[in-house]
């Protein structure tokens, strides 16, 4: 009888364990909530792109469109800008043309040779001329009249000096006028009289070569309104 009931109480107890087993065993193997399925996945990256892309899409048109207002202020100012410009550049130069053509004597070619050697002979010696070209040197033209011939004119210091030189030493020369600053005469060179008019403050002179077989050297010098 005592036999019976320890078999008993052992079977109770394996009963027991077995019942305690199975309960782990069922909360260990219990199933995890199942992923989400692959179509699930993708409709969300695809979701998750689109209002990405929409986002940068909308600050790409905002950047644009703070660009082009500031490209079209920029642009409006340049026009602004550039037709004041202009208009500025119009009125000087219309309001210059006037002075110009108020203070042109002769030809263009003339005038600039009268800017430099207007104070060293007449007036209306450079008023015969039809032209002035420059010689190859610093401010220094050969000009022409058909009436009155061909003049050289110099503006050099150091030949203005040499020139003087020629005239007030050499025996073969001639003065009729020397105050120092100014000296007029010829220089005689076979049959050829070099006249000669030079201004040593200013460092210029004239010149012009005539015949003495058809001129008298002092006599042109007074026609020419130089001495």
């Amino acid at each position: 009888m005592r036999l019976i009931s320890r078999f008993t109480a052992a079977g109770a107890a394996l009963l027991a364990s077995g019942c305690l087993l199975a309960a782990c065993g069922n909360e260990e193997s219990a199933p995890s909530p199942a992923p989400s399925s692959p179509a699930e996945a993708a409709e969300s990256a695809v979701e998750s792109a689109a209002e990405s892309t929409t986002e940068s899409a909308e600050k790409s048109a905002a950047g644009s469109s703070s660009e082009t207002a500031s490209s079209e202020s920029t642009t409006s100012a340049s026009v602004s800008s550039g037709s004041s410009a202009a208009a500025r550049s119009e009125k000087a130069s219309g309001s210059a043309e006037p002075s110009g053509e108020k203070s042109s004597k002769f030809n263009a070619s003339v005038d600039e040779a009268y800017a430099i050697f207007g104070d060293l002979v007449p007036e209306e010696i450079f008023a015969e001329f039809d032209r002035c070209d420059p010689n190859g040197v610093e401010d220094s033209f050969n000009c022409s009249g058909s009436k009155v011939g061909q003049f050289q004119f110099f503006k050099s210091k150091t030949k203005a000096s040499q020139t003087t030189q020629v005239l007030t030493e050499l025996r073969s020369s001639r003065v009729i006028e020397d105050s120092g600053s100014r000296v007029v005469g010829w220089s005689m060179l076979g049959n050829t009289a070099i006249l000669t008019v030079v201004n040593n403050d200013e460092g210029l002179i004239m010149q012009q070569m005539i015949s003495t077989d058809q001129e008298d050297p002092e006599e042109r010098l007074t026609e020419l309104g130089l001495v």
